[in-house]
């Protein structure tokens, strides 16, 4: 199995080192108490999340969260289960400080051996009170399924004001070899300014018909007009685009756009044209911003035409933000929104190293995203719609 890739440098000095180890051991150890918590509520209600029978005690109500100290430092926000009717009140904290040396010892081993089903069985298994196989652990992990798939077909609005889309890359397994495989994703806006992500799937970047399958099956659940889209500059999604969403405005990424001028540009004049291509898409207004490209273009057309060409190419639509409130000019002049989920999502399951099927890809990206705390978008004037 390939190794995570990003492992810990050796060159780092001895403090950096014990920094960066603690903080990936906290990551694990947030993984174990929540879902220790999971099987503790699981057992308290005699029933997985979604599943019916003449013995179940209640109904869960979503998360509150708080905040736990443990001898590897705080864990912040810590999801904690909680019920609808009935009493119920996690006994994790007593337990894991009656049992601290124990589980801190284990949470170490798995963080150096990395994550298998069998050592989350056996933290688990300290924090509840009871062990549970490889194959309870692994049946309540797929637990996760039944509510990934109600989360996957729920309606969605209507409108939205803006919507992200992007894809990323993970490592997935096949018959004893591992490719990377693309992830599609679709994060939207709605008229509140929530920030939601709305889907995402195993799907190929680079065709037409994954990005227009993906976008129909947005558009089945109930979406039916976006105000502003924001991709890259591949040319399938941009086609999907223009088809299932035609009366939507494009916003090309600035931060691809400015990658993509920097490859045509020689290493000795990237950072000048790097900081002058920029000054483009930090102007008062789209009219003084295509002034400052067309002084831009005029300086360094016969030096750099590769460059400026590149550049020049679907400006337009690099400009589309300008048409919206100043307020969220920052927000949806990139793609950096749903690129932060993807880094989110890669940092919190760098210890895989790779995924052995797509299934488990799926709900793995599920069980990260779905604790993810969106910042609100602010709302201050109603969106100009395309003319």
């Amino acid at each position: 199995m390939p190794q995570a890739e990003d492992s810990i440098p050796v060159a780092l000095e001895q403090e950096d080192f014990v920094q960066e180890v603690m903080q990936r051991v906290r990551a694990v150890a947030r993984i174990v108490f929540e879902q220790a918590m999971e099987a503790e509520l699981t057992a308290f209600l005699q029933a997985l999340p979604y599943q019916r029978n003449p013995e179940r005690k209640g109904r869960r109500n979503g998360y509150y969260t708080r905040d736990l100290l443990t001898s590897f430092g705080p864990l912040p926000h810590l999801k904690v289960p909680r019920i609808r009717e009935g009493p119920f009140r996690s006994q994790l904290y007593s337990r894991y400080q009656r049992r601290q040396e124990r589980v801190d010892q284990a949470i170490a081993e798995m963080f150096i051996k990395g994550v298998s089903t069998r050592k989350v069985g056996e933290v688990t298994g300290l924090l509840v009170e009871e062990k549970p196989s490889a194959a309870t652990v692994s049946r309540v992990f797929h637990s996760l399924r039944g509510e990934y798939e109600a989360w996957r077909g729920r309606p969605l609005d209507g409108h939205y004001r803006y919507l992200y889309l992007d894809g990323v890359y993970f490592m997935i397994g096949y018959e004893q070899r591992f490719v990377k495989e693309p992830v599609l994703a679709a994060l939207g806006v709605n008229l509140k300014g929530e920030k939601e992500l709305l889907a995402y799937g195993p799907g190929d970047k680079e065709s037409l018909e994954s990005w227009k399958g993906f976008l129909g099956e947005l558009k089945g659940r109930g979406l039916k007009e976006v105000q502003l889209i924001i991709t890259d500059g591949n040319q399938a999604v941009i086609g999907a685009v223009e088809e299932l969403f035609p009366s939507a405005i494009r916003q090309r990424c600035v931060v691809h756009k400015l990658r993509n001028v920097d490859s045509k540009v020689p290493r000795p004049l990237q950072e000048e044209v790097r900081e002058e291509a920029k000054r483009i898409f930090y102007q008062e207004d789209k009219e003084k911003a295509r002034q400052e490209a067309e002084a831009s273009c005029l300086k360094w057309g016969e030096v750099i035409p590769e460059g400026v060409a590149c550049l020049q190419r679907d400006l337009e639509d690099c400009l589309s933000f300008y048409d919206f409130p100043r307020e969220h000019w920052r927000y949806i002049r990139s793609n950096n929104t749903l690129e932060r989920l993807f880094e989110e999502v890669k940092r919190r399951t760098r210890l895989r190293g790779a995924f052995r099927n797509e299934k488990s890809c799926v709900l793995v990206f599920y069980a990260v995203t779905r604790a993810i705390r969106w910042q609100r978008m602010p709302v201050p004037e109603p969106i100009l719609h395309k003319t």
